[in-house]
């Protein structure tokens, strides 16, 4: 009889002990599949985050660029001004990090001109972006410019070339041949014109002539160094034309910047393992296609 009983306990023992085994096989495979969903859901979580942000970034970036001349460039950090702007208050945001930074302008830089093409660079910025990273601009409209001083540009042997500008309504240029340099002298083209009175010949105001009256046109050329002319005039862009098969060097320097034709900006946000980048890329040069057809003055 105590034996019996001794394998029956014996029996209940091992029966128990399998039950708990499995109960605790299937509570630990659940514990394990909760926390790989949790981890899972917060990683899914991080991952809406910081796309978000960094899309918000991209069009805060782009409301920046709209609003402001070509050359205008930025670089914008959580912890700056224009940052507070696009954080979360929420806790699952805590540690996210953004960034973004927008290239357009330089002091110095080489550009590869391809055998018959043109170059087209404009020598000014927008005075919001005066030095190359000025943080937290204003996202404002704004259209003030602040024109590239102490330019050189060397590779141009045997080109011509003409850097065209705005006096006041009128547009003009400047022609040359060669390397640039402040104190490189090019050749400016003046139209001009002169009303005389139909009766008595004396010169009169063109403003007030009548059909009867006589308007003569005319231009004449004169010399001007590439330094005044950059300090005179408004809106101004290089112009260059490689003729050759070959590709040419062109490099181009300033102590202030000139605008780069074309324009980068990059948005980045991370939290944790999840991260989110976005590059943007724009060639301005289809915009100056109707510069590249110019008058060149090649006299020397």
């Amino acid at each position: 009889m105590n034996s019996q009983f001794k394998n029956t306990s014996g029996f209940s023992i091992l029966i128990a002990i399998s039950v708990i085994g499995i109960l605790l096989i299937i509570v630990t495979s659940l514990s394990i599949t909760y926390i790989r969903e949790s981890k899972l859901s917060r990683y899914s979580y991080n991952d809406v985050l910081v796309k978000s942000n960094a899309e918000w970034m991209f069009e805060y970036a782009m409301l920046k660029v709209k609003n402001h001349k070509d050359g205008f460039q930025d670089q914008v950090f959580n912890s700056e001004k224009d940052g507070e702007l696009l954080k979360l208050w929420t806790p699952r945001s805590t540690w996210l990090q953004w960034e973004y930074s927008i290239s357009a302008s330089s002091t110095g830089h080489t550009f590869v001109l391809s055998g018959s093409e043109h170059l087209v660079v404009p020598l000014f910025v927008s005075s919001w972006s005066a030095s190359l990273w000025v943080s937290s601009l204003s996202p404002m409209y704004h259209t003030g410019v602040m024109n590239t001083t102490n330019l050189n540009i060397f590779g141009l042997s045997g080109l011509s070339w003409a850097i065209v500008a705005q006096n006041g309504w009128e547009s003009l240029a400047i022609n040359g041949v060669g390397d640039i340099f402040p104190a490189k002298t090019g050749i400016i083209r003046i139209k001009k014109s002169q009303c005389y009175d139909d009766l008595d010949g004396w010169p009169i105001s063109c403003a007030g002539i009548t059909g009867w009256d006589e308007e003569l046109l005319f231009s004449y050329d004169k010399t001007m160094n590439i330094g005044d002319f950059l300090t005179t005039y408004t809106d101004p862009y290089f112009v260059v034309y490689n003729p050759s098969n070959s590709p040419i060097d062109i490099n181009m320097s300033a102590t202030s910047p000139f605008s780069l034709p074309t324009m980068t900006f990059t948005t980045r946000a991370s939290k944790w393992d999840s991260s989110q980048i976005f590059q943007f890329n724009e060639d301005k040069s289809k915009y100056y296609d109707a510069l590249k057809y110019g008058i060149y003055n090649t006299s020397p």
